[in-house]
């Protein structure tokens, strides 16, 4: 008889990264010359964490030269002699493996997996493979400082499984980094977030979710049993006391029919599932149960009470922690939003169609595939690089808008007239600026005609509930206190008015993302006319309580700039472009209202050299943040994607440098920064979280010079000019 051939396991493979998960740095090295020079703790890291080291990663230094310079930073900061026993101590730390990590990936090889390291690291990693005998552990080695490509990158995981030969749902992946993590997620792999201790042990319970049973290893206990499920808690809709059909989270990576089978097995009945990532079952005592699968790591008690935890959850923002839409990606995504506007629109109507004929369970039904669809959406716009204001697009925040209007809509018991309601009307409040935002990035609309449905659920609306977005960043808080924080160097105002004067004068301009008027008030007194955009409207109130002469204010965003075409012959923008959702299509939006002969002008200015007040702000971030998500913050460095887009069109850039000055930034200052919340990143922290993080700032504030120094910084100028048509 013959029998089908098996279907191959669905995962093939385990792409890790090293530091941290499969090698671990105690800092050892550092301690010890810390201890014996007598140097406060992590004086080091001043030396050895920089740019520089990015660049060693990035594969532009190699290993010797990166630590040459790391070796000539501690003589200028320690002295030769203190320096060269520092380095000594520092640099022959190696880290050790993780033992219960790398027997596991041991058991992986035996099990035929592909096994593979994707690290951002130095050109020393094979010799450091080589000194831990960890070479024969991976089937491949990514290295960043070989391919070029770092994490968190989508690039660095697409070229790992192009290697690996698989696709990203057939590897299973761990970083210690939560940003990877979410990255590597967002491509399509099964990522983990690794985390010590007991980092092999919940990476192996990630596997059994994910059905890959590794070989058993008798000096190793047998992997814990998964995650059982929990029920919904108190006060929730789906809590037991409300319902007769109880409801269960169950957090794994199996599908469906896999869970249903396995359920059999135990204490239930019969078990049969209802979609993709729902089933039912019943018991001998006729109890049924609906069971809501999520994905893996998530926290099923977390996901009971809290819808946004369906959803794979966007990285914390960074440089390229995701790359602006292209093309081709935004054409495939402009298909699945008009399909999921479309599919919530639909549901929201067929529940209100429902209710009118009294079928409340349906009408309850409807809304769940409402919820569904829009959590998708929302899931799909926010993993590319957001941007720092609420109004017409989606941001970087609007996770907080999605959850609270998700949160509304679960909480409110849809088999009543009034939680039915409060759910549509929440709904129908997230499909609205779902709908803008994807017409805004994508082109995208929905087929379901928005004034038909509009009419058919006013009726049903309530209008007691409203869902104001505040603007979480770039409100009235940091408006008070953002230009007193941000003096303008005499150096860069008259290298401003210069560029001005040379470039500007007697042409129309338009400024992106003016802001207060910082740099308005340097660039707008000799154009013909000067148009200043600006998203936030607390910022614009600032702008235009300057009264700056021959200033044009509008509010608006860069995506759908308010301005015919071939209107400005000059379009200037400092560093705004990179708080956009899309800064290629913004960048789009430039040129078309650029006349022939045009220029786009973009303002950079970067500090060239360590800045040790800067430590300050890093130490503050990390304890206000401790444990809760990342403070939501935008890194420089991004603007090579649009230099690359502008190319693709046809059209060479000029980077100039217009200034480079001396500035000076002391402790105190800092601290009066962070104290005055003149970062945007600082209004996401509550009064507890800004006392920790104040708290760190001022003992590390200690360690530094009272007087501070200077730090130098360029000011330089990317002009493209739109040839003449």
């Amino acid at each position: 008889m013959n029998r089908p051939a098996a279907e191959p396991p669905r995962i093939r493979g385990i792409l890790v990264d090293l530091d941290g998960v499969v090698r671990l740095w105690r800092r050892q090295g550092a301690a010890a010359a810390e201890a014996e020079l007598g140097l406060p703790p992590r004086t080091l890291s001043a030396y050895t964490s920089s740019r520089h080291s990015d660049a060693a990663h990035a594969g532009a230094l190699t290993w010797e030269e990166w630590t040459t310079g790391v070796r000539e930073r501690m003589a200028d900061g320690l002295g030769a002699e203190r320096a060269e026993r520092a380095f000594a101590l520092w640099s022959a730390d190696r880290g050790e493996p993780n033992a219960p990590m790398v027997a596991l990936l041991r058991r992986a090889r035996a099990a035929d997996l592909t096994t593979a390291v994707l690290t951002n690291n130095t050109t020393i990693l094979a010799a450091d493979l080589t000194h831990h005998r960890l070479d024969d552990l991976f089937d491949h080695v990514l290295n960043s400082a070989i391919t070029g490509l770092t994490k968190p990158s989508p690039r660095a995981y697409e070229h790992a499984l192009a290697t690996m030969g698989l696709a990203a749902g057939q590897v299973a992946f761990t970083d210690d980094s939560d940003i990877n993590t979410a990255a590597a997620r967002a491509v399509g792999l099964h990522a983990h977030h690794f985390r010590e201790p007991g980092g092999a042990d919940a990476f192996e319970r990630h596997l059994t979710d994910l059905g890959v049973a590794l070989p058993y290893d008798p000096g190793r206990p047998a992997p814990p049993e998964p995650v059982k499920a929990v029920a919904p808690p108190p006060g929730h809709a789906e809590h037991d006391d409300h319902r007769t059909v109880r409801t269960r989270y169950l957090a794994t990576g199996l599908p469906a029919d896999t869970v249903a089978t396995r359920l059999t097995t135990c204490d239930a009945a019969w078990a049969q599932p209802t979609g993709e990532h729902t089933l039912t079952s019943g018991d001998d005592n006729g109890q049924l149960t609906q069971w809501r699968l999520v994905p893996p790591g998530t926290e099923a008690a977390h996901a009971a009470g809290h819808p946004g935890a369906w959803m794979p959850q966007p990285a914390p923002p960074g440089a390229e922690y995701l790359p602006p839409w292209t093309a081709a990606t935004r054409a495939s995504a402009a298909r699945h939003a008009t399909a999921l506007l479309t599919e919530a629109a639909a549901a929201l109507t067929h529940a209100a169609d429902a209710h009118g004929v009294g079928d409340r369970l349906s009408a309850a039904l409807h809304l769940d595939g409402a919820r569904r669809a829009l959590t998708r959406l929302a899931a799909m716009l926010a993993r590319r690089q957001p941007r720092p204001w609420p109004d017409a697009a989606i941001t970087r925040y609007l996770g907080h808008a999605t959850t609270a209007l998700l949160n509304a809509s679960l909480r409110a018991d849809p088999t009543t007239p009034t939680g039915l309601a409060r759910s549509v009307t929440a709904l129908f409040h997230l499909l609205g600026r779902l709908r803008q935002n994807s017409a805004l990035l994508l082109g995208a609309e929905a087929a379901w005609p928005w004034h038909d449905l509009e009419r058919h659920l006013i009726p049903l609306l309530d209008a007691t509930l409203t869902a104001p977005v505040p603007d979480v960043l770039y409100g009235t808080g940091l408006a008070t206190s953002y230009d007193d924080h941000r003096p303008v160097a005499p150096a860069l105002a008259d290298a401003l008015r210069a560029f001005a004067a040379d470039h500007l004068a007697g042409r129309d301009v338009l400024e992106l993302g003016a802001g207060t008027g910082r740099i308005t008030a340097r660039l707008a007194s000799g154009p013909a006319t000067y148009t200043a955009l600006e998203p936030s409207p607390d910022m614009a109130a600032l702008l235009a309580a300057r009264n700056l002469s021959g200033v044009r204010l509008f509010l608006g965003t860069a995506l759908a700039i308010p301005l015919p075409d071939a209107s400005a012959d000059a379009v200037v923008e400092h560093e705004a472009l990179l708080f956009t959702d899309d800064p290629l299509a913004a960048t789009d939006q430039a040129l078309r209202v650029l006349r022939p002969g045009g220029v786009l002008v973009r303002l950079l200015l970067h500090a060239h050299g360590d800045d040790p007040a800067a430590d300050l702000d890093a130490a503050y971030r990390k304890a206000a943040f401790q444990g809760r998500p990342a403070p939501l913050i935008t890194g420089k460095g991004t603007d090579h994607l649009v230099t690359t887009h502008l190319a693709d069109h046809g059209l060479a850039t000029t980077d100039t440098l217009l200034a480079e000055y001396d500035d000076h930034r002391s402790p105190a200052q800092a601290l009066a920064t962070l104290a005055a919340r003149a970062w945007p990143y600082q209004h996401q922290a509550d009064t507890e979280q800004h006392a920790a993080g104040m708290a760190a700032a001022e003992e590390l504030a200690q360690t530094l010079p009272l007087a501070g120094g200077p730090v130098r910084y360029r000011l330089r100028a990317l002009t493209t000019r739109l040839e003449t048509r």
